[in-house]
């Protein structure tokens, strides 16, 4: 599937009752551009899974390069009792040695809360095609956890490729559908989800530069 000018808002996704939405709209408006994928796996993902689940990332990274990091940290200063029911997250990335660190903003979600903003955005693909639509509406019969993965200040490939190792490493490790509607893709193929995010990407580029 090809990337398409016809980008989802995600500014009109979160709902602004909930502080987890308001950490999401203030990267999405103040950091552009930005992207936010969302992951479906039929994992229950509960928040002390997600340290283990960061934790195994890492080792696969540092296979690679033993100087890459990342660095899980729960936003808002929760308490102790508050870290059962955590849903977000900062995580650094450092991909490799001498890399500059980047933050991405993860989230989880059991499919079944009411927060959860997985049904605008299935909403949303289910509207861009039949085919994006088939494909989307299958996830919910599946998963068990939403996990949403944003970033922003994608204008610089050295942001960019934390932002889609961060993703492709939790989608490999969950067996997750990642779900794309600024690229207008649903896929469980990693790199050809991160094809279609970097043509979407420039697509926004030349856009911006004809509008000038």
């Amino acid at each position: 599937m090809t990337a398409r000018s016809a980008a989802l808002n995600v500014r009109e996704m979160p709902d602004p009752r909930s502080k987890d939405a308001q950490y999401l709209s203030v990267l999405i408006n103040t950091e552009r551009p930005a992207r936010m994928v969302g992951l479906f796996t039929g994992h229950l993902l509960k928040p002390h899974d997600v340290e283990r689940l960061t934790h195994a990332c890492l080792q696969a990274m540092r296979e690679e390069d033993q100087g890459a990091s990342l660095t899980l940290s729960p936003l808002g200063n929760p308490s102790p009792r508050e870290l059962e029911l955590q849903r977000t997250w900062r995580v650094t990335v450092v991909d490799y040695t001498d890399a500059a660190p980047h933050d991405c903003l993860v989230q989880i979600f059991d499919m079944g809360d009411a927060e959860s903003s997985h049904r605008a955005l299935l909403d949303h693909i289910g509207q861009m095609d039949d085919e994006l639509s088939t494909a989307a509406s299958h996830l919910q019969q599946t998963a068990q956890t939403y996990v949403t993965i944003a970033s922003g200040k994608l204008d610089d490939e050295n942001r960019i490729h934390p932002f889609q190792n961060l993703v492709s490493l939790f989608a490999s490790a969950l067996g997750a559908a990642i779900v794309d509607p600024a690229a207008a893709i649903v896929t469980n193929d990693p790199g050809e989800w991160a094809d279609a995010m970097e043509m979407s990407l420039q697509i926004e580029k030349e856009m911006g530069t004809l509008r000038r």
